[in-house]
């Protein structure tokens, strides 16, 4: 275990970018695990593919307690303080070892977003004057790229504890949704999307970003338990079980639905349809759905009649922690796991 976390502290605290071949190292070991996961929880899509669903509602997983993280957005010391965060008098790191948790991550793992914006102005600007690889540009990658090697290095790890689901940024060529993949270019106070892209090509090469892009496109987009779910967004409409699992066949409609809605967007229902749909049945009555994506004030927000909670606060570090045999309480069961 010390090992591990000595590992994650050191990618936090390097002043510089990882090298071409520790980066690409870590991409491919991380999408063999993902692209082979065990079919007891993510079943095989009709193409023998991972599917786009985890699926955690047989009684193999019914005792462990998970965590859901809301969205990343570059934050290393996030996932350290999740890591050494502690339930029943044992670090999160602890139970992860043991296989005794958990921790499912919503995705959004690059752009720093607000609290990265006077940074982002000032390399949009350098950009625009031909320097691609500028300081400002770097030190944002720098906080990406670290937190990709965290949540690689802890996926290959323990693969079948830990698990990150695709988010709207997880787009690293900055695709159209009309393309394919269900993705939109992303623009929020500059023009991150192309910026990131070409900084990676130029900072390092066309494989990187082929492996990254391989990573995104190998990651879920959904994932149920006994009694709730959990999607980046929320859902706009209702998919069938066996639509999710072979999201590759559609993605630019599935994976859409799930990761880019925006709030008050959606179709109401929808959430009450995907319990039906993916929990068995005593469990339904009383299942929460859990997302991200779209920022809350304070610890969360209801949405779909109060069956979804959404729980991204990008101000705060906080996740849920859903502990078996208890009725979660967002009150209470969101947390601050900051130090």
């Amino acid at each position: 275990m010390s090992n591990i976390r000595a590992l994650l502290q050191s990618y936090l605290d390097s002043p510089e970018l990882p090298s071409h071949d520790a980066l690409l190292s870590l991409l491919e070991g991380g999408i063999a695990v993902l692209e082979g996961e065990n079919s007891d929880y993510r079943p095989m899509a009709t193409d023998k593919n991972a599917g786009g669903l985890l699926d955690f509602t047989s009684s193999l997983f019914n005792s462990l307690p998970i965590i859901i993280v809301p969205d990343l957005h570059g934050r290393g010391k996030f996932i350290l303080d999740i890591m050494d965060f502690k339930i029943g008098g044992r670090s999160v790191l602890e139970l992860l070892e043991a296989g005794e948790i958990i921790v499912l991550c919503v995705g959004d793992i690059f752009h720093s977003e607000n609290r990265g914006r006077a940074r982002w102005k000032q390399a949009y600007l350098d950009f625009m004057n031909g320097n691609l690889v500028n300081e400002s540009l770097t030190a944002e990658m720098r906080e990406n790229l670290s937190l990709l090697e965290m949540v690689l290095s802890l996926k290959s790890a323990f693969a079948s504890h830990f698990h990150i689901l695709k988010g709207n940024h997880e787009n690293i060529l900055n695709e159209d949704m009309r393309q394919k993949h269900g993705n939109v270019p992303f623009c929020k106070f500059c023009d991150e999307g192309n910026m990131v892209r070409d900084f990676l090509q130029h900072a390092y090469d066309d494989l990187i970003l082929h492996e990254i892009y391989c990573f995104e496109n190998s990651l879920p987009i959904c994932a149920a338990f006994k009694n709730f779910v959990v999607s980046h967004a929320e859902p706009a409409t209702f998919f069938s079980r066996e639509q999710i699992i072979n999201y590759h066949a559609d993605r630019s409609i599935v994976t859409f639905a799930l990761t880019w809605t925006a709030n008050d967007a959606a179709e109401l229902g929808t959430v009450e349809h995907l319990f039906n749909e993916l929990l068995p049945e005593p469990s339904r009555k009383g299942a929460w759905y859990f997302s991200g994506h779209r920022p809350v004030l304070g610890k969360y927000a209801l949405r779909q009649n109060g069956r979804l909670v959404q729980i991204h606060n990008p101000e705060i570090e906080q996740v849920a922690v859903v502990i078996p045999g208890r009725e979660f309480d967002p009150e209470t069961n969101i947390v601050v796991v900051e130090r």
